[in-house]
C-alpha cells in the first residue's frame, strides 16, 4: 500500500499524462443548458462551456490534489460566471439541469473514464486504489466546484439556484 503523498504524486502524473483524453471526455460529457434564446430553438442546442475552462479546471483539480486544499480564492482566467448567462444557463427549477453540478457529474465521469479496465491496460492501478483515487478525484472536484459557485456572481441573482438556498439557509443557522 502506499503513503498518501507517493499515492497522490502518482495520481496526479497518471491524470496529466491522461490530460487531453480527460478532457476531451469531459467536455463531450457535458450536457450543459443552452442559454434561452428564443423557446424551442434554445432547447434543441446545448450550451458552450469553453475549452479554456476545462483546461484551467483540470490544471486547478491536479493541484488540489497534490497539495490537499481546496482553493480560496480566483486563480483561473475563465469561471463559470463567465459564460454562464452568455453561451448557457442553468434550467429553472431542475436540479440536474444546473451547469455547476452537471460540470462535477461529468469531470468526474472523465476523470475516471481513464481508470476503466479497458483504458489502464498497464493495471497501474488496483480495485481499491481506483476507490481512493475516484474519493480523491471527486473531493478535488467537489472543492473546484464549490469555489466556482462561491465567486459566482449570477448566483444570488438566480431565485432557482438551490446554492443561494443553501447559504442563506446556513448564514440563518449561524445566526
Amino acid at each position: 500500500m502506499w503513503n498518501n503523498q507517493v499515492m497522490h504524486d502518482h495520481l496526479v502524473g497518471y491524470l496529466k499524462d491522461n490530460r487531453d483524453h480527460i478532457i476531451e471526455s469531459w467536455l463531450t460529457e457535458a450536457n450543459i443548458p443552452s442559454h434561452h434564446l428564443m423557446g424551442e430553438e434554445a432547447e434543441e442546442k446545448s450550451g458552450l462551456v469553453p475549452l479554456a475552462f476545462y483546461a484551467e479546471a483540470f490544471d486547478t483539480i491536479l493541484h488540489i490534489i497534490k497539495t490537499g486544499k481546496a482553493p480560496s480564492g480566483i486563480f483561473q482566467t475563465v469561471h463559470l460566471d463567465d459564460f454562464l448567462g452568455v453561451t448557457c444557463a442553468c434550467k429553472q427549477r431542475c436540479f440536474g439541469g444546473r451547469v455547476c453540478i452537471e460540470l462535477h457529474d461529468a469531470g468526474l465521469q472523465a476523470f475516471m473514464s481513464v481508470f476503466d479496465e479497458d483504458w489502464d491496460a498497464d493495471h497501474e492501478f488496483n480495485e481499491l486504489d481506483r476507490e481512493l483515487c475516484a474519493d480523491t478525484i471527486n473531493h478535488a472536484l467537489s472543492g473546484f466546484v464549490a469555489n466556482e459557485i462561491e465567486h459566482c456572481r449570477y448566483k444570488n441573482f438566480r431565485t432557482d439556484c438551490p446554492f443561494v438556498t443553501t447559504m442563506a439557509a446556513e448564514t440563518n443557522i449561524s445566526d
